[in-house]
């Protein structure tokens, strides 16, 4: 692939009902991946602690444990970076709607914690009065409750939209790139990246994916918790901006562009089998990709789906396997 040096930005999605405290104390422990090009050097705070993490693309880092405030930052200083390009007018858009959608889900959790926090209230209150709840109170108790659940819709919504809209970020950073300067040409002078940050929004296991946005950062998160994405599992990531069908021992799985799922067990253990990715046009589905793998019990698969440029049905894959590591997690 032809991409952009990466600064630093991180991949994934958890979605929280109530507004995230920078305060609060969590205790995660998370593993990452650069999307494109490794990051070396990156670093986060950890109490007083500024700790270094070198983040390949070929691989999931060791596991780090983490017990601080909700939001961590990280920042990189990367010597060989260029001068920041423009953006192009699709990732413009794409930033901008993945604004909206964080947007969106800051002000729905803001107000869902007001809500619940007046719900709180409400109820104490009315348990200290000889006669409990008036009618009054019923009915403000009821239209509260029902603001509660259009809320968790709206919040269930952007969620979607954010993790989508990263994925986009992600197939647009995947396309080929504008010729770099001719050998002799003046050099950029380096720079600071800028930060990049992810507010946890629990206590739990998390995957992360560093991908770069023209010339910011986004954040995206994916819950690895018990059973998520477990060993022996495949998890394919479409990034060629088309539908897709894959097809497998007599299984069909449909993902629309900027999704993933999660197939398990996709032949016997030990077992090789033979993945077809159809990608559809006008007159339906057509073969645009074989992906022959070998199903472990002990080993995980990320496969990246990318297009080919000037392919109408052509599909390339990127797979990242993940090995189980030794000791307590083996049942994970």
């Amino acid at each position: 692939m032809n991409l952009r040096p990466l600064a630093c930005l991180w991949f994934g999605l958890s979605i929280s009902l109530a507004a995230p405290d920078d305060q609060a104390a969590v205790r995660v422990r998370f593993r990452a991946l650069a999307f494109d090009d490794p990051i070396r050097g990156a670093s986060y705070l950890d109490g007083e602690e500024l700790r270094k993490v070198d983040i390949p693309n070929n691989a999931f880092t060791r596991q780090v444990s983490y017990a601080g405030g909700r939001t961590l930052r990280f920042v990189t200083i990367d010597h060989d970076t260029l001068n920041p390009q423009p953006l192009s007018p699709d990732m413009q858009a794409a930033t901008q709607r993945l604004r909206r959608a964080q947007a969106m889900t800051l002000q729905a959790s803001e107000e869902y914690a007001q809500i619940r926090k007046l719900l709180d209230n409400l109820g104490q209150q009315a348990s200290e009065k000889p006669k409990g709840m008036t009618e009054g109170d019923r009915a403000r108790n009821t239209a509260l409750n029902e603001r509660l659940r259009q809320l968790s819709d709206i919040l269930l919504a952007a969620a979607k939209e954010t993790e989508e809209t990263n994925l986009q970020i992600m197939r647009l950073e995947s396309s080929p790139k504008p010729a770099q300067p001719k050998k002799g040409a003046k050099a950029p002078r380096p720079q600071s990246t800028p930060t990049a940050e992810c507010t946890f929004p629990k206590d739990g296991d998390y995957l992360l994916l560093f991908s770069s946005a023209g010339n910011g950062h986004q954040i995206m998160m994916l819950d690895d918790s018990e059973g998520a994405f477990p060993y022996g599992s495949f998890q394919f990531v479409n990034l060629t901006g088309k539908d897709v069908e894959i097809r497998l021992e007599g299984r069909k799985s449909s993902l629309r562009p900027n999704t993933r799922a999660v197939l398990r067990n996709p032949a016997p253990d030990h077992a090789y089998f033979l993945a077809e990715i159809h990608t559809r046009d006008a007159d339906g589905f057509d073969l645009g990709h074989s992906l022959r793998g070998l199903q472990d019990p002990a080993t995980r698969s990320l496969v990246f789906l990318l297009p080919l440029p000037d392919e109408a049905h052509a599909v390339r894959s990127r797979t990242i396997e993940d090995r189980r590591p030794a000791g307590p997690k083996d049942g994970k």
